[in-house]
């Protein structure tokens, strides 16, 4: 008979290979267990099982275990109730599947698990392949958890709004699986009352998470709920009165204290200062130190283009209606006007001037006073700009040239001693070489050297008790005027000019010194030097009364 089976079966595994049409991992026809021929199912099958209670580990019957694999969502497919001792078997599970456990029970959190289903489980059957996601406690969310929110000035954040997420919602403790689980429950956000009160419902009691969150030890608590609250103006003034508040608040300590004080922290901005200041402009001069170097103060780095608006960010909110601006022109005498618009929290401001009043290539002086809403504190900024689009630069002129007079001589005549003024259509960074200047007088011409004359100038001679009416910053790099003087008073040589019957011209040339150092240049308020070919020439008219 021995001789007969070892016939028979190669002859059989040649023909077409044994068969298992019920799917039951036997060949048909074999019913003596010691001579089994194993058939691998074409789509194996599996199992997920486990058991679920509440904190107290009482079963929990009646929960519901809901399963997604991949793409998935066939209603009631892969879905069971617990039983009377909180068991669940979910079968027919995809072998190899990895698969998303939902479970939750009305009034307890709900946890959400990712397990694999073994695609092998032994040698007979194959097809029973067992992911056991073991005991899963879930936490009761049946309780209030209230804190109380002060501002960091210690009154109550009246209207904050709070969010809260507790951790561990549920727990799941398998054996031989691999198992990881997401375990928090997230209330519905709230607002502070008017003591400053949050009061989030349907969360697990403070004792609900120490029981599932600590360790037998009890020396490492990982229970805790996590708590956000937003930034918060308390009055209503658009000014933020206390920034936020993100951290963690341990569970057993809720549970001792039975409530919280949360206070929330300074507002700052987004660089954390806690000082007043000016920290971002597109007015680089306002922020200048004692270590900034040269080029900060050149007109091409505080350049704006003519009716674009200034923007002011503050480190603190500005209390309100005491910000001061004021805008003036390069001599400092009067002011322009000022259109300023704050921001909803009222730490940026933003300032158009009058777009007729800033004509381009003049240096504008900008003075700042504010004073911090959190702190008090007052602080001052002086700066300036100049009116011009980086993209059209213009090129130099001499816009006119008039004199001072002098308290001896004839008036509107320019006598020997005094000052010639020359005035240019824009500012210009000046250099250590001075200007040739020719006065040019009929027939004769005589050379002299103009220099700079930045507001306000102390040349009293030239400009008089010349002095700013708003205290504007003086230490701008360039001007839109220079000078000379017309020989010395005792000079009985030189011949008195009167503009109204001789006509004088002062002619300016660049070419003599710009052709041999490029270090001497003048640069025009663009930041583009003077060509070497510059040469600027203008009438002389008498003084303006």
């Amino acid at each position: 008979m021995k001789k007969h089976w070892a016939v028979v079966l190669p002859l059989l595994v040649l023909a077409c290979g044994p068969k298992d049409e019920n799917g039951d991992g036997i060949a048909d026809g074999i019913r003596d267990p010691d001579s089994v021929s194993v058939v691998a199912p074409a789509n194996p099958k599996g199992t997920v099982s486990g058991q679920v209670l509440d904190t107290a580990m009482q079963p929990l019957a009646g929960a519901s275990v809901r399963l997604t694999i991949g793409s998935d969502t066939a209603e009631g497919k892969y879905v069971v109730q617990t039983d009377a001792l909180g068991n669940f078997m979910i079968k027919s599970v995809p072998a190899g599947s990895t698969v998303l456990a939902t479970i939750s029970k009305e009034g307890y959190a709900t946890l959400r698990a990712s397990a694999v289903v073994p695609s092998t489980a032994g040698n007979i059957p194959i097809n029973d392949g067992n992911a056991s996601l073991g005991l899963i406690m879930l936490a009761k969310t049946q309780s209030k958890v209230s804190f109380t929110l002060l501002t960091d000035k210690g009154q109550p954040a009246v209207g904050a709004q709070a969010f809260l997420e507790a951790y561990p919602a549920g727990l799941i403790a398998a054996a031989g699986t691999t198992v990881q689980a997401t375990s928090t429950v997230t209330a519905v956000p709230a607002v502070a009352d008017a003591m400053g009160v949050v009061s989030f419902n349907n969360m697990p009691s403070p004792s609900e998470l120490t029981r599932i969150g600590t360790p037998p030890s009890g020396n490492t608590t990982t229970a805790y709920y996590r708590l956000w609250v937003d930034p918060v103006d308390v009055n209503g003034d658009g000014v933020i009165d206390s920034g936020g508040y993100a951290a963690p608040i341990d569970a057993s300590v809720l549970l001792k204290s039975g409530s919280q004080i949360v206070t929330l922290n300074p507002a700052k901005n987004s660089s954390g200062s806690t000082s007043f200041t000016l920290l971002a402009t597109n007015v680089p001069s306002l922020q200048l130190t004692a270590g900034s170097p040269p080029e900060a103060k050149k007109p091409l780095r505080n350049l704006l283009r003519p009716g674009e608006s200034i923007f002011l960010g503050f480190s603190q909110p500005v209390a309100r209606d005491s910000l001061v601006a004021i805008l003036t022109g390069e001599s400092g005498q009067t002011a322009i006007d000022l259109t300023v618009t704050p921001n909803e929290t009222g730490d940026v401001y933003m300032l158009t001037p009058s777009l007729t009043n800033t004509p381009e290539g003049q240096e504008y002086n900008l003075i700042l006073r504010a004073t911090s809403a959190y702190s008090g504190a007052m602080q001052t900024w002086r700066g300036y700009f100049v009116s011009g689009d980086v993209k059209t630069p213009r090129p130099l002129q001499l816009d006119s040239v008039t004199f001072r007079d002098g308290t001896t001589g004839t008036p509107n005549v320019l006598d020997a001693g005094e000052c010639v003024i020359l005035t240019f259509n824009q500012v210009v960074t000046t250099t250590t070489f001075q200007l040739d200047a020719l006065l040019l007088n009929g027939t004769d011409t005589k050379p002299y050297k103009a220099s700079p004359a930045p507001y306000p100038s102390a040349l009293t001679a030239c400009f008089g008790s010349e002095a700013t009416k708003i205290p504007i910053d003086t230490s701008f790099q360039a001007t839109s005027r220079f000078y000379f003087t017309y020989g010395l008073a005792s000079d009985t040589t030189l011949p008195p000019i009167n503009p109204t019957s001789t006509t004088a011209r002062i002619r300016v040339d660049f070419s003599k010194f710009q052709q041999a150092d490029f270090s001497l240049y003048y640069e025009t308020a663009w930041g583009a030097p003077v060509p070497s070919t510059t040469v600027l020439e203008r009438t002389l008219t008498p003084p303006v009364r």
